[in-house]
């Protein structure tokens, strides 16, 4: 029965937001042209308006994803309070299975969804980022002068990670990283769906449900709050780092550990928030099944 509701949840969010990617794409592939034409074909006169137009596209690209970002955030909300607690929630909640089961199927699809927008939007930023770059370098090598203010930069910017006892990291290790960083970016987008799930059933509990969506922007806000509160709290009270190398991962939960791992070209995360954010979200999770169970209205 699980694999059946997950399979049913996920086609309803695809219905709900296939329509925001279709529109993106068509979007994104406009705008990639324009970002790859040779502009330099037309002269020195080319190099600045192409450089113009492949910002223009590049920030373009960007706003697109960030506004199939929100409009994915919509769907998969306004699909859950549709399928929970409206109309066809009278049947949804009428099924033999148990709350608990139905939620779970919920959050995974309104999860997935979210994450992969997420995602989109931030390989529309860095992949804009690293192209514009690498393109300016290509056309400012054969100018002296650019070249000399672009070493002057980079050379100060090396002495300021010298100063605060950076190292800099190769390629591997920033790529480990990286790694663990959209780890927990994947398990603070998880919770967020459960906050937000968990206010939204909130707000069809008496005596909240009057006023249904400024409640739920209301008991969004403050469970984000406790939230990243706890967060920081057990953070600054035991705090364990993960140290990433080339190939291997470690946990130190002293200070001088990483700071010592980024004097020797490492890099380090915190993993005390990540699991504290994570053990809360497990706590919203069985305390809005509570909520199903006891105390939701559904409403026409």
């Amino acid at each position: 029965m699980l694999g059946k509701l997950i399979k049913n949840s996920f086609k309803a969010n695809a219905s709900a937001v296939y329509i925001n990617y279709l529109a993106m794409g068509v979007v994104a592939v406009i705008m990639l042209i324009l970002m790859f034409v040779d502009w330099t074909k037309w002269g020195d006169r080319g190099v600045g308006v192409g450089m113009a137009i492949k910002v223009a596209a590049a920030g373009l690209l960007c706003l697109t994803a960030f506004v199939n970002m929100v409009l994915t955030f919509v769907a998969v909300f306004g699909e859950f309070r549709r399928s929970m607690y409206r109309s066809e929630g009278q049947l949804t909640l009428t099924l033999p299975v148990r709350s608990s089961t139905l939620l779970f199927a919920k959050w995974l699809s309104g999860s997935f969804w979210v994450i992969l927008s997420y995602t989109a939007l931030y390989l529309c930023i860095f992949g804009s980022m690293l192209y514009l770059i690498r393109h300016s370098l290509g056309v400012i090598e054969g100018d002296a002068d650019y070249y000399s203010i672009y070493t002057l930069v980079t050379e100060m910017i090396r002495q300021l990670a010298d100063a605060a006892g950076i190292n800099a990291p190769n390629i591997n290790v920033v790529l480990n990283l990286a790694g663990v960083y959209a780890i927990k970016g994947g398990v603070s987008a998880c919770v967020f769906v459960m906050i937000v799930f968990f206010a939204v059933t909130v707000s069809y509990c008496r005596p909240f449900n009057k006023h249904n969506s400024l409640n739920a922007v209301l008991f969004f806000f403050i469970t984000t709050f406790v939230s990243i509160t706890a967060a920081k709290i057990m953070q600054n009270l035991f705090t364990v780092y993960i140290v990433v190398s080339q190939d291997a991962f470690t946990f130190v939960t002293g200070k001088e550990e990483v700071k010592a791992a980024w004097m020797n070209g490492y890099g380090a995360a915190s993993f005390t928030d990540m699991f504290v954010t994570a053990l809360f979200g497990v706590g919203v999770y069985l305390f809005t099944v509570h909520l199903i169970d006891t105390k939701v209205n559904v409403s026409d």
